[in-house]
């Protein structure tokens, strides 16, 4: 196989886990996610559902911008954390999930068998651990450097743990190639570099959204801290809004120019073992790696595959665009499939009952 096909991509691609590995965790992933729809019905108010449809959109445009962490290996966000604190550890797992999705259906990257594994790792356990240390560490590191500090922290371990979720999959059915202490190994001193970049991003942007609208942010409104305290708000919720999104699409249309073209941690590791030779124009990987084991996308000549319009790399940005827009719009379409169902069951409680709620986070 090309090596561009698999050092463009940011997610498992199909052949790294047998099939059925792929199955058990594509099981573990519906449920989960099932479980995030049924508990995200509480949460998901007026102002809820714009919020979510931009954390959505935000965290596909960060995606697109690798950014360098050794020589010849790059990292990128992985959003769980920054989805937990901002919407929620069930509206994020549903944010993160979507991005995951549209990649693999729009932008050829994620195996489309390899999607249960993918959304287990970054929508189930990274969104799972980033919130459940930022509910931890929040009445411990926030008078020490505030929320700063707990996204920081939450992000780093989250990611390590996400990573970690591959090396389990990879224990019970991966490919040949390496053995599982060395892709656990590599895995996790690669990832813990990423969780750095990816804790600094989540800091920089939850910081920039309580400074902005802290009564927006999740994880101050489910704390008794934030319920005392009082709540300073320097925009409007439309002027917020439409910032988000303005970043979301510059990050995506002119930032992702940017980015490191070096494969990131999981593609770094399962490319350990081989060496890359130019056959007939092309460049292929030699020798014994999981990578070797990868199979090529099965809409890997879609219009918009490898973030590029028709292959042209130049039209990256536009391509990140069409992905805000294609993440918002999905998480968006879901959040009022679940408030229309919140609705119908609401008009058929009788006026005498009250509605049954999932209980509090």
């Amino acid at each position: 196989m090309g090596v561009n096909d698999t050092t463009l991509a940011m997610h498992m691609s199909d052949g790294i886990v047998d099939a059925p590995t792929s199955l058990i965790f594509a099981v573990v992933a519906l449920a989960g996610l099932g479980y995030a729809v049924w508990r995200a019905r509480a949460e998901l108010d007026e102002r809820a559902a714009p919020m979510a449809g931009l954390v959505a959109a935000f965290i596909f445009a960060v995606q697109m911008v690798n950014f360098p962490i050794l020589p010849g290996v790059s990292g990128h966000l992985l959003g769980g954390a920054l989805a937990a604190i901002l919407v929620g550890p069930y509206v994020g797992a549903l944010c993160v999930a979507i991005v995951l999705i549209v990649q693999a259906l729009l932008f050829a990257d994620g195996g489309l068998t390899a999607l249960g594994t993918n959304i287990t790792n970054m929508a189930l356990i990274g969104v799972t651990v980033g919130y459940f240390l930022a509910r931890r560490l929040l009445p411990v590191l926030a008078k020490r450097g505030g929320v700063g500090v707990v996204a920081f922290v939450a992000a780093l371990l989250g990611t390590i743990c996400a990573a970690m979720g591959f090396v389990v999959e990879y224990a019970i059915g991966g490919a040949a190639g390496s053995t599982v202490g060395t892709v656990a190994w590599y895995m996790f001193a690669t990832h813990a570099l990423i969780g750095v970049g990816e804790g600094i991003i989540t800091a920089i942007t939850v910081v920039a959204v309580v400074n902005a609208r802290p009564d927006l942010v999740y994880l101050l409104r489910a704390t008794e801290r934030a319920r005392r305290s009082p709540r300073r708000v320097a925009l409007s919720t439309n002027g917020f809004l439409f910032g988000f999104a303005a970043v979301a699409l510059l990050v995506a249309g002119v930032l992702s120019y940017a980015a490191s073209s070096h494969p990131d941690g999981l593609d770094a590791t399962t490319q350990r073992g081989c060496t890359v030779v130019e056959v007939g124009g092309a460049e292929e990987l030699r020798g014994e790696c999981i990578a070797r084991n990868a199979r090529d996308h099965a809409l890997a000549h879609s219009p918009l595959a490898d973030y590029t319009v028709d292959g042209d790399d130049r039209l990256t940005g536009i391509a990140g665009v069409l992905g805000v827009a294609a993440a918002f719009a999905a998480l968006f379409a879901v959040v009022r499939v679940i408030r229309a169902g919140n609705s119908r069951r609401a008009t058929s409680v009788s006026p005498g009952s009250s509605l049954p709620e999932p209980e509090s986070t």
